[in-house]
């Protein structure tokens, strides 16, 4: 997760100033504070600081202030420490930005308002900083002793550093206390939300989330691909296809590993005319190549759905393109199962003649068949006796024609 975190110090460094020398404290949640005073002194030079700052001249500013640190009571110090501290920040040191207001919260003298503020920045700053358990802390403080209810932000903020720590877990609530809390729900907190369940495996969570990202952000295919993924993580491989078939008809899935991640699942569920519309639709607007292994996955698809015409066409395709014999032996295959025996035996032979076979002995086994099925037993005997000679076919090529001669013996005799 990202080590960096954005941050905006949102008081203004100039509201501590205005208003006449005496400045009356916010009301404390259990304790009010008594109105403060500043001596003239530290009230001054605090202005002056404050109207270089305005100016953009930074380095005066903290040097004058530098030189007010040891002036006035606790509460002047307190003054110039959160004075100078905005002052660091405005020059993106953050280091020193935080040690300023450190030691102005630490005084615990300032107005209930601009303390808990003060106590909010110092949190981010420690973050910023990557003083992990410092910021949490700090932040956890200003959550549990704010007058004013925390904002979303301030949750969210927590919730990055708690997930930077791996402390998932705690993280989560502080999300859900954001999105409670705002009218407006921003992408990125949901997306920290998912990242967080993923780590914890709760992918149920995972997909609610994604779910709610997909109200937010409906044209975005990666919350559609990543839900179906959940789906398919939960065992509802239903819901998976019909999630990743929705984002295909949208135009979301676009790319040549998504169509076969799609392809994968319809076969999985045993939804292959679907496969094999998808692929084929790839195919034709030429979102995938019509190289060998897409081709054969269409063929496949179209075996399984029984979609005779459609599988014949595609495996004459592969057959003629193919270096192996392997096309022409599911050629053959197939027209055996349609009973189309001359073409089977024609198919057949010409996967043993291209070679390179997987399970020759297969392809001798469904000669055999063919031949039978034209009742031509000389040659049905003769590819069972190649049958025999290998091992994937051995025992039933054997049982077969013992069968044979046995029944030839008996019509002899």
């Amino acid at each position: 997760m990202n080590k960096r975190f954005p941050i905006r110090l949102c008081l203004a460094v100039s509201c501590v100033l205005w208003g006449g020398v005496t400045l009356a404290a916010g009301a404390d949640c259990a304790t009010p504070r008594k109105p403060e005073t500043m001596n003239e002194a530290t009230y001054n030079g605090t202005k002056e600081a404050t109207e270089l700052l305005s100016k953009n001249k930074f380095d005066e500013a903290i040097e004058k202030l530098q030189k007010l640190t040891d002036t006035g009571g606790n509460f002047d110090k307190a003054i110039v420490w959160s004075n100078l501290g905005f002052a660091y920040n405005s020059k993106n040191d953050y280091a020193n930005a935080a040690k300023a207001f450190a030691k102005a919260v630490a005084s615990n003298t300032l107005p209930q308002q601009h303390q808990e503020q003060l106590t909010l920045n110092l949190g981010q700053l420690y973050i910023v900083t990557e003083q992990w358990d410092e910021g949490i802390r700090t932040l956890q403080k200003y959550m549990a002793e704010a007058c004013t209810p925390p904002g979303a932000s301030a949750h969210i903020f927590l919730a990055n550093a708690l997930s930077q720590q791996k402390r998932y877990k705690e993280a989560l609530p502080e999300i859900d206390q954001a999105i409670t809390k705002s009218k407006k729900v921003e992408p990125s907190w949901l997306q920290l939300k998912l990242a967080i369940s993923y780590e914890l495996k709760d992918f149920k969570a995972c997909a609610d989330t994604l779910v709610s990202l997909l109200g937010l952000v409906p044209t975005s295919g990666e919350y559609w691909r990543q839900l179906s993924g959940m789906f398919l993580e939960l065992g509802q491989d239903r819901e998976a296809v019909a999630v990743l078939a929705l984002a295909e008809r949208q135009g979301f899935v676009t790319k040549p590993q998504e169509f076969k991640n799609l392809y994968s699942i319809y076969m999985m569920i045993d939804a292959p005319f679907k496969a094999g519309m998808l692929l084929q639709n790839a195919l034709d607007q030429k979102k995938l190549t019509a190289d060998e292994e897409n081709l054969d996955s269409l063929a496949n698809a179209w075996i399984n759905a029984r979609e005779s015409n459609r599988a014949e066409t595609t495996l004459k395709r592969l057959a003629s393109i193919a270096e192996k014999g392997d096309y022409y032996f599911k050629l053959g295959a197939m027209y055996g199962d349609e009973e189309r025996w001359k073409d089977s035996i024609e198919m057949l032979q010409k996967a043993l003649q291209k070679g390179g076979l997987k399970r020759t002995g297969e392809v001798w086994m469904r000669l055999a068949v063919a031949h039978y099925g034209l009742k031509d037993l000389p040659n049905t005997q003769a590819a069972l006796q190649k049958a025999v000679t290998f091992d994937e076919t051995r025992k039933q090529a054997g049982e077969w024609l013992r069968h044979i001669v046995g029944t030839q013996q008996v019509a002899a005799s």
